[in-house]
């Protein structure tokens, strides 16, 4: 999630973050007792289902297949999990953590534990003139994770989203110790971390202040050339003067694939990157927030793939290009701004992934609260959109990006995953199985969801779940799965065409 997010888009912002907000079933467009509540008031049903929603901002979730276990950050440990009330009863830490969990025969969890602990957090630290950016968090250690990859040699690679250090980090947790592996301008935050399975590592500039150095004086997309995610390296120092303002790698080199504002290269509508259209054609934005990306190889190489990229904005868009290996560096051949009309836009696309069967999956973070007053506000830029009032039930999902492999459409296609409930979705990642998805839900007082999907490679239907934790002596939480309901897409998307919205 962009932290910077809450300036860009109006109050509407911030009703949208009392997504875990308490409220009593009938002051929801959709009551708690209706059959449907489970995917359209996940969070509130879950909680009156007996499920610990007391999680606080639960980001990225990443996949590490070669130790089969999966990790979990949140960018803090406060609000509810510090409370000294509930199920979970933590000690404060502002600058965040990673947990793991290990998956069984069935990919099921049941233990989460702590991995990678950020702090000591220094709150007597001043903010820096220069930049406004303080380093209260330890600059050896992590502060507020946001983005998880794993590679293919089971290191882990942790993002942040902070104003606790001057300068965010990319880190490499490599046989339990941390290498910081790159620096990006102050004020920005870095996103998009993934790696192939060439072991290229891409990961994104989202929100750069105007005064960063030119190209990062806008938010980038980029891939490291000349470096592959297993080599050793010298760790960067910390930026100084105006080193501040650029970006640094501590092995090969920072290319930049796309910025916001240029031209999409053999585009066919003439698109920029990052630009977001409203449904009548008129230019709504520039979005300045790259975020999640999505690496789709082609070729049995991986030297050709389609990356998709999303951008955080609301409405939000996500931009898809073809890339080519041209030696040590890629040519981006040609690209689209991916058409979300079909499902009538989407919103806030913070971080993704991609399926085992090579498709990608976005995320509409931020649910729209959908009270029976003021509910229209909530929607409002989403109403602009359309040019007709906005439904809130229509975000908050996981969506499918489908290059057309049959050749019909020139264009991705796109199925949102209604089935999969409805929250803040961070990101959500599929295991191996093609059915068992994790996701991250990101807010204050927020859940831990599993998903089942009836099929392998089709997550159109499926069993949606909840976590209750039982906290334990040396702070991991023991899970006991609580199953919310079964649905399917199409049962979830004609509920919200029959929800009365007066």
């Amino acid at each position: 999630m962009s932290r910077k997010l809450t300036f860009a888009t109006s109050a509407a912002t911030a009703v949208c973050l009392l997504a875990g907000s308490a409220l009593a079933a009938d002051e929801r467009l959709v009551s708690l007792n209706d059959p449907l509540a489970p995917f359209l008031e996940t969070r509130e049903y879950a909680k009156k289902m007996g499920a610990s929603a007391e999680f606080r901002k639960m980001e990225g979730v990443a996949y590490d297949t070669k130790n089969n276990k999966i990790y979990i950050a949140m960018s803090e440990i406060g609000k509810g999990m510090s409370d000294d009330k509930g199920d979970i009863r933590l000690p404060e830490n502002k600058c965040g953590i990673v947990y793991e969990a290990a998956l069984d025969a069935n990919y099921n969890i049941s233990n989460l534990k702590p991995a990678v602990v950020g702090g000591p957090y220094d709150k007597s630290v001043k903010s820096s003139v220069i930049s406004g950016f303080k380093d209260r968090c330890d600059v050896n250690n992590i502060a507020n994770p946001d983005g998880l990859y794993v590679d293919r040699h089971g290191n882990l690679w942790i993002s942040e989203d902070t104003s606790d250090h001057t300068n965010n980090v990319l880190w490499r947790w490599k046989d339990g110790k941390l290498e910081r592996f790159a620096t990006v301008p102050t004020g920005a935050e870095i996103t998009g971390i993934t790696t192939t399975d060439n072991d290229d590592v891409l990961f994104n500039i989202q929100h750069p202040s105007a005064m960063s150095k030119y190209p990062y004086n806008r938010g980038v997309v980029g891939i490291v050339t000349g470096f592959k995610a297993n080599d050793s390296f010298t760790p960067v120092g910390l930026p100084e003067g105006d080193d501040i303002y650029g970006v640094q790698v501590a092995g090969g080199e920072y290319q930049v694939l796309a910025r916001v504002g240029e031209p999409i290269p053999n585009d066919v509508y003439g698109q920029r990157f990052g630009q977001v259209n409203r449904l009548d054609g008129s230019l709504k934005e520039m979005c300045n927030h790259p975020d999640g990306n999505m690496f789709l190889p082609i070729t049995q190489s991986g030297d050709e793939a389609y990356l998709f990229t999303n951008y955080e904005c609301r409405p939000g868009t996500v931009g898809k290009i073809y890339l080519k290996r041209n030696g040590a560096m890629w040519d981006v051949v040609d690209g689209e701004n991916v058409d979300f009309a079909s499902v009538r836009g989407t919103w806030n696309n913070c971080n993704a992934s991609v399926t085992p069967w090579n498709t990608g999956l976005t995320s509409e973070e931020y649910e729209p609260v959908a009270v029976t007053s003021g509910w229209q506000k909530n929607v409002e830029d989403m109403t602009a959109y359309l040019g007709e009032q906005a439904n809130p039930y229509d975000y908050g999902y996981p969506l499918e990006l489908i290059p057309d492999p049959n050749g019909d459409s020139a264009v991705t296609k796109v199925m949102k995953h209604y089935a999969m409930g409805r929250l803040s979705y961070e990101m959500s990642r599929v295991m191996n199985d093609g059915k068992t998805v994790y996701s991250g839900d990101d807010g204050t007082d927020v859940i831990l969801v599993k998903y089942v999907a009836d099929e392998a490679r089709n997550l159109s239907a499926g069993t949606l779940y909840a976590a209750k934790v039982t906290q334990k002596a040396d702070e991991s939480f023991d899970i006991e799965w609580i199953e919310l309901g079964r649905a399917a897409n199409a049962d979830i998307y004609d509920k919200i065409r029959s929800v009365a919205l007066n």
